[in-house]
């Protein structure tokens, strides 16, 4: 009985051990057809007309925050007026959560599914441009400037604080926001951050399952009677330098706003930024497309299924069908639409490399590199 209690000991403490040392999970993928939470809080003669009321209202917000997911800032006054009739054609339905109701009054989070092919042709038909390739989640690195002292990890660093408490409208560029566990720290300083330090980027990524990484960089500068934040950030794909994006801005506070209130704008701002320039990127092209075969290295079928069920939840890849397969290879014809380079581009989001070129191309899954060994 002892010999079986010190047994089970230990491997509650290797279970702890691992459990500590293991990667954190990356944000669920989402269908990004659907909306949620949608807060309502409607106010009527009844409840019953209450309800009604909500569920139009809260319909109507959810496609202005879709319209916001998928199109440019620069196009959504553009867009045509959505009545009762329209929604009813783009929404496939609804869930209800944390409701509450009174005589009167009803509150209620929904959940709004919508039908992809009907947006699509009411932004086609519209004249208006959308993306709908979601990037992969950035890992995001916000270093304060405070004076001479750079934080990352060390507190305190409202500009962190910043970004762990926002929740900015869920769009195509999902965020990992790290609380700094020993395992991040050990990845990457606020110096190897502010220097893109590839090695170091290289270490913390892979603690998120291989995902780019967003080093934003936030001073306050307090002069005068006016707060302003000025940022600066840059986005890596770590194991590819030279492919960087950088945006710079500056949010100034209104009278009387807090820093914590600013710094969180800030963040909004800055998130704006990476989701406008991703969909920019990705602006998917309807008049152009194209059909490419690749090889596919695949010692077994359940390697060419990993990469089939990969390619079924890219937009971009319209369809793709099995050419051939043999032991040490598959073939697939891939019929997408936009450009070659948009298309390599949606595949990467998915951990595909596409490489190579018109006849011979090569689509095989991304592999990890050896883990970076972390700083002493």
């Amino acid at each position: 009985m002892a010999a079986l209690a010190l047994a089970v000991l230990a491997l509650a403490a290797s279970d702890t051990a691992a459990a500590q040392n293991a990667a954190p999970a990356k944000p669920p993928r989402f269908d990004i057809f659907t909306v949620a939470p949608v807060p309502v809080d409607v106010t009527a003669a009844n409840a019953a007309a209450a309800r009604d009321q909500a569920i139009v209202e809260g319909q109507s917000h959810a496609f202005d925050m879709l319209m916001q997911r998928l199109t440019l800032a620069a196009d959504r006054s553009r867009l045509p007026k959505v009545g009762t009739n329209e929604l009813n054609n783009v929404v496939q339905g609804f869930e209800v959560a944390n409701e509450r109701r009174s005589g009167v009054r009803y509150i209620a989070d929904f959940t709004v599914h919508f039908r992809a092919d009907a947006v699509r042709q009411f932004l086609r038909q519209a004249g208006i441009p959308f993306a709908e390739t979601v990037s992969k989640p950035l890992i995001v690195l916000a270093v304060l400037h405070d004076g001479d002292r750079l934080a990352l990890w060390e507190d305190p660093n409202p500009w962190r604080d910043a970004w762990t408490n926002a929740n900015p409208v869920i769009g195509l560029v999902p965020l990992v926001r790290p609380i700094g566990e020993l395992e991040d720290v050990q990845a990457i300083d606020a110096d190897a951050a502010v220097k893109g330090d590839d090695a170091r980027l290289q270490a913390i990524a892979q603690r998120y399952g291989d995902d780019d990484v967003l080093v934003t960089q936030a001073t306050l500068k307090t002069d005068g009677p006016q707060h302003v934040v000025d940022v600066s950030s840059t986005r890596y794909t770590p194991g590819q330098p030279g492919t960087e994006q950088s945006w710079v801005g500056s949010t100034a506070a209104n009278p009387g706003e807090s820093d914590a209130d600013l710094f969180g704008r800030a963040v909004l701002a800055t998130v704006a930024q990476v989701e406008e320039a991703w969909k920019a990127a990705n602006i998917l092209n309807f008049s152009q497309s194209g059909t490419l075969t690749a090889r596919v290295p695949a010692t077994s079928l359940e390697d060419w299924v990993a990469v089939r069920d990969r390619l079924a939840g890219i937009p971009a890849v319209r369809s793709s069908r099995l050419v051939s397969l043999d032991r040490e290879e598959a073939r697939v014809e891939i019929h997408y639409v936009g450009d070659a380079s948009q298309l390599r581009t949606a595949l990467a989001q998915r951990d595909l490399d596409l490489s190579g070129d018109d006849p011979d191309w090569v689509l095989q899954r991304h592999s990890t590199s050896a883990a970076a060994p972390a700083p002493h």
